[in-house]
């Protein structure tokens, strides 16, 4: 039987890994991005196909970690960010063992603009982020055209079937993600709300504190919003 196998274009590639270098670097300061990049990208064409400038790779699923895993950690410049910028600007080896094995960070820690330059990037979690964000990729760079179980008469190419299959699919452009976490008012407060503020307080605007001041206060009553959750009937203190 033929294996399940996944194309992965160059653009996708390139534009997961060097999003996820700036979103986890400390700081959003990759050192030697760019170096980082061009290695990745020789590597890659390396063994991908050449349709017309037009860079891919057909690999099989299961695949796809260990590749992305050896292919980055040949690369020294990407090695060297687990190291924090105190460590680099010591000259410090990723390979020395009096290195610490790892570290250990609290709610209580406070940090000041000068504290990333103790922070590094954790490897193997890397990986695993560039893994799970270009599978996402993937599962939604698809839509309904040409899909068999359109229907017959469908007016758009695009549309989604009606069918069962269909109504259960990922791809339906019907679906709405309809979560809606639970939360819980603190102290003296009785209502909380669905949505955060921008202050990321989750109680009732008309109960805020802040409520005669805040340009974006709501001004709806929690009676009829419908946004208002979790009432609860005293005003003691809650631990």
């Amino acid at each position: 039987m033929r294996k399940q196998t996944i194309s992965i274009s160059e653009s996708d590639l390139m534009f997961t890994v060097a999003g996820q270098l700036y979103n986890q670097a400390p700081n959003r300061q990759p050192r030697k991005a760019d170096i980082i990049m061009q290695k990745f990208r020789d590597a890659f064409r390396e063994i991908a196909v050449n349709y017309n400038e037009q860079y891919s790779l057909c690999i099989e699923r299961e695949k796809v970690y260990d590749w992305l895993h050896d292919t980055l950690f040949d690369i020294p410049e990407f090695c060297e960010l687990n190291l924090s910028q105190v460590e680099y600007e010591k000259g410090i080896s990723v390979d020395d063992e009096n290195r610490g094995k790892f570290s250990v960070t609290t709610m209580y820690d406070v940090y000041t603009s000068e504290s990333w330059r103790n922070d590094y990037i954790d490897l193997d979690a890397f990986v695993q982020n560039v893994y799970n964000k270009l599978l996402y990729i993937k599962e939604i760079d698809y839509d309904c055209f040409l899909c068999v179980h359109q229907d017959k008469n469908n007016k758009s190419t695009l549309a989604c079937g009606s069918s069962e299959i269909c109504k259960n699919c990922s791809l339906n452009p019907n679906l709405k993600n309809n979560l809606e976490f639970s939360r819980e008012p603190k102290g003296k407060y009785t209502y909380a709300c669905k949505y955060d503020c921008f202050r990321d307080y989750y109680i009732c605007c008309e109960e805020c504190t802040r409520k005669n001041t805040c340009e974006h206060k709501c001004d709806g009553k929690s009676t009829e919003c419908g946004n208002a959750i979790n009432h609860r009937t005293n005003t003691e203190e809650k631990e």
